[in-house]
């Protein structure tokens, strides 16, 4: 039993880890759906779960850089099994994001996961044993960076985005082909029918003759708006799963860095329960309480997001989609002139001011405690 107790602690762990994720991080993709109208809040979070664990599971497929940057790169040089410290890194983010998320905070798990890493190993090895310049240019540079090109992104793109949205809400994509002659009618004292050529058309106005007289799809900006939801949480569920592996790794005691399959299967169970069953708090503070979108807005932002997370994980960069999505709504709020709900930003910069250091703490505690038994 000995033999599978770390085992069981990785699990354990990873499940927990997964879960408060999970309840803190679904809103960051679909709370533009509920903020605009397109869906009640339950409904966006449905959504949000459906594609996180989606993304979860291409973690086995992408997701082994992160994992390589999270366990490479933080500490000067690698170390054995040490059961304190391994509790400490892994716990720290579990209580600081599970407290989060009660009070209805966005905070990163990201940034929770480095300042228990640091946390931990100031206690178990010094100032010297971190690796602090590949920490900083492989994890805090990206962390750092990535809120306010988010920011930037959205506040620049927003106006371009928004006028595409409205352009592409009148085309139609026809299925079938358009008839070369219809029953056309012509206005008189009389009426009377003709046959009259009509074009063929694969994409045509919706208000056209063609439009009406074949089956096709219709897009819309809230057609879009749902697809980028559905695609930001893959990019969210595919960017944090290898980052919470990650975080339990030491306690399987692998050669190498190649995470089992199973770790994966179970980040997206616990990812999905977390989502589904504790995600309402801060999805109601993103959508609402940030500042007021529409259709076109909720798009845009969640399009600068999609693409921010997407190109972080295709090279390996742990970004925090916290902080991308939650500028990103910034971004489209100032954009519009529509302002921005101070206290409640004041609030998200205050939570992710503290949460490094507090996550750090948690840790350093964790391992003090640890370390007497």
């Amino acid at each position: 039993m000995t033999d599978f107790l770390p085992v069981i602690l990785a699990a354990g762990l990873l499940f927990f880890l997964s879960f408060a994720n999970g309840g803190n991080d679904v809103s960051k993709a679909i709370a533009t759906l509920a903020g605009a109208g397109l869906a009640s809040v339950r409904g966006a979070i449905a959504w949000g779960t459906l594609w996180t664990v989606a993304g979860a599971l291409a973690g086995l497929l992408w997701g082994s850089s992160l994992i390589k940057n999270f366990n490479g790169s933080i500490y000067v040089e690698s170390h054995d099994f040490y059961m304190p410290l391994a509790l400490a890194v892994s716990m720290a983010p579990i209580l600081w994001v599970a407290l989060a998320t009660w009070r209805g905070w966005p905070v990163s798990t990201t940034h929770a996961i480095v300042g228990g890493f640091v946390g931990a190993g100031l206690m178990a090895y010094g100032t010297q044993g971190i690796d602090w310049s590949h920490t900083f240019s492989k994890i805090a540079l990206p962390l750092l960076a990535s809120p306010f090109m988010a920011i930037a992104l959205a506040w620049f793109l927003t106006p371009a985005l928004k006028k595409s949205a409205r352009f592409t809400n009148r085309i139609r994509l026809c299925l079938t082909p358009v008839p070369r002659l219809t029953l056309a009618t012509s206005r008189g004292a009389t009426i009377r029918q003709a046959q009259a050529p009509v074009d063929d058309c694969l994409v045509c106005a919706c208000d056209s003759p063609q439009a009406g007289l074949t089956h096709g799809l219709t897009l819309s900006v809230d057609n879009m708006h749902w697809l980028t939801s559905g695609l930001l949480s893959f990019a969210r569920g595919l960017n944090d799963t290898p980052k919470l592996i990650a975080v339990v790794m030491p306690f399987l005691m692998l050669d190498g860095l190649a995470a089992p399959a199973w770790l994966f299967f179970l980040g997206a169970l616990a990812m999905g329960a977390g989502s589904w069953f504790a995600g309402k708090n801060v999805t109601e503070v993103l959508g609402f309480n940030v500042t007021k979108m529409n259709h076109e807005e909720g798009f845009s932002a969640n399009l600068v997001a999609a693409f921010l997370v997407v190109g972080a994980s295709r090279f390996g960069l742990p970004v925090s989609t916290t902080q991308v999505s939650a500028s990103a709504i910034m971004g489209v709020g100032l954009s519009g002139h529509k302002g921005l709900n101070t206290d409640t930003v004041k609030s998200m910069l205050f939570a992710w001011l503290v949460t490094v250091p507090v996550a750090g703490l948690f840790a350093a505690l964790i391992y003090l405690a640890g370390g007497l038994f």
